[in-house]
């Protein structure tokens, strides 16, 4: 099958002239001077989407994603190189796109459904799904200049995925919104996904790049800097990332995810969580290397949803030392309230006290219920001369060479 979308040596250069009159000029015949600064947001970028695929999209600020982005929506053209997108696009460019401020959240998508080519029938039949969708009720009668972010991110999703796309371009959707938005649109964007659907997702949020993405590139300075799976572009982007900021620290999968304030008893969450001697089942938070210890967490999920449950244990100095998820151990869980413990056999950290943050996540471990901290940190006295953060099991060989 053809890709969906097929970009070719793409480029795109912007003019910047100091003023109006500097781009009058540079057109007149008889200038012989450039008046124009050039700026080169796209220099020969090439890859495909396949059908089905979610590719996702990574970089600093001003790397070129959001150029990018325009061009394979349509709003502006490359300099050079060629670029095919086949079927029907839907983009969310950025919160309003596409909206007219001043016409009512009702005109806004009936006029968004005859650009999409939908008739006025086919347009009133996807009405009522939008403000469902949307929930916004009464306001759907105001005119979308009085809507907060959050109610324009509604509407705009709602719009986006009502219009069935082929190809649905995201730009940092996720960003934006209430917890309970964001828990729809993140079992959306799955829904869509099972329908054999097409993604193209810009976010800065790693972790959700990781989580929904098959592939992501990573744009750097206006060119492709890596291409290949998610898990590889981000953590090597991650990297980069950290060697700029001198040590800021690893955004590691967890702690990058977008963090949900609420803490409703209706939603799933977390009691208590406790560090405990395995063997005894009783609250103990201090060990030695090679003990053994568990972490066991008490959770509560009145509505029975599928959840997930990460542990880490963090340094002083906000370094993640491990995070272990019960996702990537294929063990989900949608009891009403029971617990879900972490045995750590063998402890193999070294000397220190370490935070132990957990999280409590949906079942695709893109949504965040809650995070949290146990209720003491974990303190590890090493008795050897032992050196480092944790130890490597390891063993030695001696090998004189003979003259």
């Amino acid at each position: 099958m053809e890709p969906v979308i097929e970009a070719k040596g793409l480029s795109k250069t912007y003019r910047i002239y100091g003023n109006p009159y500097h781009q009058l000029l540079e057109l007149m015949p008889w200038n012989k001077r450039q008046r124009h600064h050039a700026v080169h947001a796209l220099h020969d970028v090439s890859f495909d989407v396949k059908p089905g695929e979610c590719m996702g999209l990574v970089g600093s600020n001003g790397a070129g994603k959001s150029t990018l982005l325009k061009v394979l929506s349509g709003t502006t053209y490359p300099t050079a190189g060629s670029y095919a997108v086949r079927g029907r696009v839907t983009s969310l460019l950025e919160l309003g796109a596409g909206f007219h401020m001043g016409f009512t959240g009702r005109e806004n998508i009936f006029m968004n459904a005859a650009m999409m080519g939908f008739s006025r029938k086919e347009a009133q039949k996807k009405y009522q799904e939008i403000v469902d969708f949307s929930e916004l009720g009464e306001f759907i009668n105001a005119p979308v200049r009085t809507y907060s972010s959050g109610m324009g991110a509604r509407l705009g999703f709602s719009v986006a995925v009502a219009t069935e796309p082929d190809l649905l371009i995201i730009d940092e959707i996720l960003a934006v919104g209430d917890m309970n938005f964001r828990r729809k649109c993140v079992d959306k964007i799955f829904d869509y996904k099972k329908r054999g659907k097409s993604m193209f997702f810009c976010s800065h949020s790693l972790y959700d790049v990781r989580q929904i993405c098959e592939r992501a590139i990573w744009m750097r300075s206006g060119r492709v800097q890596l291409l290949a799976d998610a898990v590889t572009v981000t953590n090597e982007y991650a990297t980069y990332e950290n060697k700029i900021a001198d040590g800021a620290g690893d955004p590691v999968p967890f702690r990058d995810a977008p963090v949900v304030p609420d803490r409703g008893v209706d939603h799933p969450h977390i009691v208590e969580g406790l560090v405990i001697d395995p063997a005894t089942g009783q609250a103990r938070n201090r060990f030695s290397p090679g003990d053994n210890a568990a972490v066991r967490v008490h959770i509560k999920n009145p509505k029975r949803e599928r959840l997930v449950v990460a542990v880490g244990a963090m340094r002083t100095d906000g370094s993640l030392c491990f995070g272990h998820t019960t996702q990537f151990a294929n063990l989900p869980f949608d009891f009403a309230e029971g617990h879900v413990t972490l045995y750590l056999d063998n402890l193999r950290l070294l000397s220190g006290e370490f935070t132990v943050p957990i999280w409590l996540f949906d079942e695709h471990g893109v949504h965040r219920f809650q995070e949290r901290p146990a209720a003491q940190n974990l303190i590890v006295a090493n008795r050897t001369k032992d050196i480092g953060l944790y130890l490597q099991e390891h063993r030695w060989t001696l090998e004189p060479i003979k003259k």
